[in-house]
């Protein structure tokens, strides 16, 4: 059995996925400019790429691990998976650059409703089996993976993204998992580059943040 802040990780991908999609519908639907409109639609591919990842790993390999621990909790994590599937017309739909991103703004703003819905259920029907099932060997190679989804040359703007996501507790815990060094980088350097970068996209800024900042 693991305990809760096991799956810090997990949850601080979710929270960026809950808010992401919300933020990028309203961006999309009415760019500034060309140069506003490319960085619209790298952000919206960052994400959706990483969403894709992440319902990719828990069907192949999540699932199947707590079906194989917890076989009554088959019909559940089915449930999920049919969730996966049906949100793969519209991340089709969303990632469709031949439509003009402000025509795309209405599947983003379903997406948000329905990644929420999906992330509702997911937390209260499978998180607490990864309590009850999963160890720390686990964990530690479900975090390896979110690495390699991550990719080096990206994980600065991921790191970023997530944070700017996370409430606070989620975010003390996600910051205090982080090796010293990856630390030190993301005060000095990822943290500051993505808030310029979120004013960038959304035309808002971060506010402040005490333990990013300190």
């Amino acid at each position: 059995m693991i305990m809760p802040e096991h799956l810090t990780g997990f949850l601080l991908l979710h929270a960026g996925f809950r808010a992401e999609f919300g933020r990028l519908a309203a961006a999309c639907a009415n760019p500034r400019d060309d140069a506003h409109e490319e960085l619209l639609e790298e952000q919206l591919a960052l994400v959706l790429d990483l969403l894709h990842a992440h319902h990719a790993h828990e069907d192949a390999g999540l699932w199947p691990t707590l079906v194989g621990r917890a076989p009554q909790a088959a019909d559940r994590l089915a449930e999920l998976e049919s969730e996966h599937s049906g949100l793969d017309p519209l991340l089709a739909a969303a990632s469709d650059r031949g439509v003009p991103l402000a025509e795309r703004a209405p599947t983003l703003r379903r997406l948000h409703e329905l990644v929420n819905e999906h992330l509702d259920h997911e937390e209260l029907a499978a998180v607490p089996l990864m309590l009850r099932c999963l160890t720390l060997d686990d964990v530690e190679a479900d975090r390896r993976q979110a690495m390699d989804d991550f990719g080096r040359r990206r994980a600065p703007v991921i790191f970023g993204w997530l944070a700017s996501s996370a409430d606070a507790e989620l975010l003390s815990r996600s910051y205090a998992d982080l090796p010293a060094v990856a630390r030190l980088l993301f005060r000095l350097f990822w943290w500051p580059a993505y808030r310029r970068r979120f004013t960038r996209l959304y035309g808002a800024t971060l506010p402040a943040n005490a333990l990013l900042e300190s």
